[in-house]
C-alpha cells in the first residue's frame, strides 16, 4: 500500500466528515452566502422575532425574561420555542446582540446548518459503529441531513435542532448495547436534554422514543442485552433533570396558556397521511415546489418525504436482500417509526391516541416521528450500500449520485430559502418593504412613556401579531400556541373564537374592553368606521385609525367587583355595564374600595422595564392600581416598599389595592421557578461532567 493509499486509509472518517460538511453548505448556500435570503415561514414570523427580542436584551445587558412586545407581556423565558437555554441558539443571540439584529438570520442559519451536519456526522459514525465502510456510512449521512426532515423543516429551528441530536442518542444506544460504559450514558442523556431545550417537545418526544425503540429493537434481536432499554430509561430521567431549567417553567406556562386546550383541535392526535409516500419517488406529485398549488393531504411540511431514489432503492435492497440480523433490527425501528408518524391516519393509531391522557397527546404530534423514519431510512441506506454495492469506488460513485440528486431536487425550494426581495415581510426596519409604514407607527406608539400597543382588524396579516418583538412596537395580539389563557379571554371579548386559539383580530372595534388594551392604534386594510375611531394615517394599503378613549397603561379605579374564578370574570368581560374606566373586576379578596365621589385621581410612571416597574399614585380615597400588562406567577407588588398583593384584574391583567393618599408602587418579575429549575439542572450537570470525565468500563461480564 502507497503512502497515499495509507494517508487515505487513517483520514476516510475525516475525509467524508468535510463532504458531509461541504454538501450541507451547498444544499442551504443561498441562506449561508446570499444577501436577501433567508429560511422561509415560521423562522421569519416565530424565530427570528423571538431571537431578536433575546440580542436585544443581551445588548441591553439584561436576561430576558419578560417580552413587553406580545399579548401585552409574556414569560419568554418559559417560551420554549425560544429556546433560551439551548447552547447553540444562546450562542447565536449573543453574537447577535453584537452584530445586530439584521445579522440574526445569517447566524441562526449558519448555528442550523451547522447542527445539520453535526446530524449527519453523527450518523456516519453510527454507521461505522454499526460494521460499515466509511462511503456506506457517508451515504447514510448524506440520506439524512440532505433528506426529506431536513430539507422540508427549514423553517421550525426547533425540528432542525432536536432532530440534529438524534443520531447521537442512536450511536450511544448501540454503544451501550456491550455493556454498562457511563460516558456513552452520558452521551445519551446529553442528546436526550438537548433535544429538548432545542425548542420543540414534540420532536423531543420523537428522540426519547427512537432511542427507547431501538433499544427494544437491538434486545429484541439479541444484538443487546435485555438491561439496555433499563439504560436508556435511566438516561430518560437524567435528561429530564438536566433540562429542567426549561422543562420546569414551560409546564408552568403550559398550565397557564391555551395550550391545555389544544386538544380540542387536535381531536384524535393528528399525524401523516398515507398520500405523502407518492413523494417518496415522485416529489413535486403534490406541487410541494409551488405552496400556491399544493394540493398535498395535509400539511406541505409533512407531506414531503424525498430522501433519493437511489437512496430509497438501497434501503429496499438492505431489507430485501439476504438482510442480516442489524439490518433486520433496523427495519422493524423504520416500520415502527412509519406506524408512529401515520398516527391516527391508522385505525390503531387513532385507538392508541383516543386512550392517552389529553396531557399527553396534546404533545405528541405524531407526525413529528417524520424524523425516526427519515433516520431509519438513512441507516437502512447505509446498510443497503454496504451489502448491495461491492467496492468502495462503487459506493462513491452512489453517493455522489444521491448528493447531487437531493441538492438538485430538494435544495433552494420554497420550503427551506425565502427571498427578502420577493417576500419582503416584516423586518426591523420595514414592512411589506416600507420603512414609512414601520417608522411612522413606531413614532405614534412612541409619543407615550411606556409606548402605546398598537392591535389589528380581521384582514391584516398574522405576521404582524408574532413579529412585534422584531419591530420593537408593543401589541395587544400575538400568535402563539402558548398564548396566555387569560389574554386571550381578554380578546374573546372583541373578537369571537374558541378558546383554544391563539390569535384573534379585532372584530368589534366598539367593544368597551378594547380601550383596556391600551392599544391606541388600529391597523386595518379595509375602511373602519366605529365609535371614536379616526383615521390618523393610511401608509402601503394600511389605514392607522387611533382610539382617544383608549385607557393609559396604568390606571385607578374606586370600585371593585369580586369573581370567584377566571371563567366568572370572563362572563363580566361581556356584561353591557363594564366601564373598566370605572370598576374592575378582581378575583381576589379585595375590601374596602368605595366610590370616592369623583375625587382627583393620578398615577405617575417613573420607570417601566420588561421586568419592573415603578408608579405613584395619589386618590382621595382606597382605590385599585390598574396596570393593563399580563397577570403572571411571579409577578409580585409593593406599595411604598411593603410587600402588597397583586390580583388578577379584568381577567387578564394586575391590580395592586392601594389606600387614601400618596403612594410609591413597585411591580417585579421575580420568577422563582425559574431558580429552583435551574438547580435541579445544574445538580444533573455536575453529574453528567463527571460521567463523561470517567474512562470507559469493560463490558460486563469481562474480566
Amino acid at each position: 500500500m502507497t503512502r497515499w493509499n495509507q494517508w487515505l486509509h487513517r483520514s476516510a472518517n475525516r475525509i467524508y466528515c468535510l463532504a458531509l460538511l461541504l454538501e450541507a453548505a451547498v444544499f442551504h448556500r443561498q441562506v449561508l452566502f446570499l444577501k436577501g435570503f433567508l429560511f422561509p415561514w415560521d423562522f421569519r414570523t416565530v424565530h427570528w422575532p423571538l431571537a431578536a427580542f433575546v440580542a436585544d436584551s443581551f445588548r441591553q445587558g439584561v436576561w430576558p425574561l419578560w417580552d413587553p412586545y406580545t399579548y401585552c407581556g409574556n414569560p419568554i423565558y418559559a417560551n420554549i420555542q425560544t429556546a433560551l437555554f439551548y447552547p447553540p441558539m444562546l450562542a447565536a443571540t449573543l453574537v447577535g446582540s453584537w452584530m445586530g439584529v439584521g445579522a440574526l438570520p445569517r447566524l441562526l442559519a449558519i448555528s442550523a446548518v451547522a447542527q445539520i451536519f453535526f446530524a449527519g456526522a453523527c450518523t456516519f459514525f453510527l454507521l461505522r459503529r454499526l460494521g460499515t465502510g466509511a462511503a456506506p456510512a457517508w451515504i447514510a449521512g448524506t440520506v439524512y441531513e440532505l433528506g426529506c426532515f431536513f430539507a422540508v423543516h427549514a423553517e421550525h429551528l426547533g425540528a432542525i435542532q432536536g432532530a440534529a441530536w438524534m443520531p447521537l442518542a442512536w450511536l450511544a444506544v448501540v454503544e451501550l448495547r456491550e455493556g454498562w460504559r457511563w460516558r456513552w450514558l452520558a452521551a445519551l442523556t446529553l442528546a436526550l436534554a438537548m433535544s429538548v431545550l432545542a425548542g420543540l417537545p414534540q420532536v423531543a418526544v420523537a428522540v426519547f422514543g427512537s432511542a427507547l425503540l431501538v433499544a427494544i429493537v437491538l434486545a429484541a434481536f439479541g444484538l443487546a442485552g435485555r438491561l439496555l432499554p433499563l439504560h436508556v430509561l435511566l438516561a430518560w430521567i437524567w435528561a429530564l433533570a438536566l433540562a429542567a431549567v426549561q422543562i420546569v417553567p414551560t409546564i408552568e406556562l403550559t398550565r397557564q396558556s391555551v395550550a391545555k386546550y389544544r386538544v380540542e383541535w387536535l381531536k384524535s392526535g393528528g399525524g401523516i397521511r398515507p398520500g405523502a409516500f407518492f413523494t417518496l419517488l415522485s416529489p413535486n406529485h403534490w406541487h410541494a415546489f409551488d405552496p400556491a398549488r399544493f394540493n398535498g393531504p395535509g400539511e406541505l411540511t409533512f407531506t414531503y418525504l424525498y430522501s433519493s431514489i437511489l437512496g430509497l432503492a438501497l434501503a429496499a435492497a438492505a431489507v430485501i436482500w439476504k438482510p442480516a440480523r442489524v439490518t433486520r433490527a433496523f427495519s422493524v425501528a423504520a416500520l415502527a417509526a412509519t406506524f408512529c408518524m401515520l398516527g391516527d391516519s391508522t385505525l390503531p393509531g387513532r385507538a392508541m391516541l383516543e386512550a392517552l391522557p389529553v396531557s399527553i397527546r396534546i404533545g405528541i404530534h405524531p407526525e413529528y416521528w417524520l424524523s425516526v423514519f427519515a433516520l431509519a431510512l438513512a441507516v437502512l441506506a447505509g446498510l443497503g450500500a454496504e451489502r448491495c454495492l461491492p467496492g468502495s469506488r462503487l459506493q462513491v460513485l452512489a453517493g455522489i449520485a444521491i448528493v447531487c440528486d437531493l441538492v438538485l431536487v430538494s435544495s433552494g425550494r420554497p420550503f427551506n430559502v425565502s427571498s427578502l426581495a420577493a417576500e419582503p415581510g416584516i423586518t426591523r426596519g420595514a414592512v411589506d418593504g416600507s420603512e414609512e409604514l414601520a417608522a411612522k407607527l413606531r413614532a405614534l406608539t412612541g409619543a407615550a412613556y411606556p409606548p402605546y400597543r398598537f392591535d389589528m382588524t380581521a384582514g391584516v396579516p398574522y405576521n404582524w401579531s408574532s413579529t412585534a418583538p422584531l419591530l420593537a412596537i408593543p401589541t395587544a395580539n400575538g400568535c402563539d400556541p402558548l398564548a396566555l389563557e387569560r389574554i386571550i379571554q381578554v380578546r374573546l371579548s372583541f373578537a369571537p373564537g374558541a378558546r383554544w386559539g391563539t390569535c384573534y383580530q379585532v372584530v368589534d372595534s366598539t367593544s368597551p374592553v378594547l380601550p383596556l388594551t391600551n392599544a391606541r392604534y388600529l391597523l386595518a386594510v379595509t375602511p373602519v368606521e366605529a365609535g371614536d375611531l379616526r383615521l390618523a394615517e393610511e401608509i402601503h394599503g394600511y389605514r392607522i385609525y387611533e382610539n382617544p378613549a383608549v385607557l393609559p397603561r396604568s390606571f385607578l379605579v374606586d370600585r371593585a367587583v369580586r369573581a370567584q374564578s377566571l371563567a366568572e370574570a370572563a362572563a363580566w368581560l361581556h356584561a353591557a355595564d363594564f366601564r373598566p374606566a370605572e370598576w374592575a373586576i378582581v378575583e381576589g379578596p379585595v375590601d374596602g374600595i368605595e366610590p370616592a365621589g369623583g375625587a382627583p385621581e393620578s398615577v405617575e410612571v417613573v420607570s417601566y422595564q420588561p421586568t419592573r416597574l415603578e408608579l405613584r399614585t395619589h386618590a382621595a380615597g382606597a382605590a385599585l392600581l390598574v396596570v393593563a400588562d399580563s397577570y403572571y406567577p411571579g409577578w409580585e407588588a409593593r406599595v411604598d416598599g411593603r410587600p402588597a398583593p397583586l390580583y388578577a384584574a379584568d381577567v387578564g391583567f394586575r391590580g395592586v389595592p392601594v389606600s387614601a393618599g400618596d403612594h410609591r408602587v413597585e411591580m417585579r418579575f421575580v420568577p422563582r421557578i425559574l431558580i429552583r429549575s435551574a438547580m435541579l439542572s445544574l445538580v444533573a450537570l455536575v453529574a453528567l461532567a463527571v460521567s463523561a470525565r470517567r474512562r470507559l468500563l469493560p463490558p460486563a461480564g469481562t474480566g
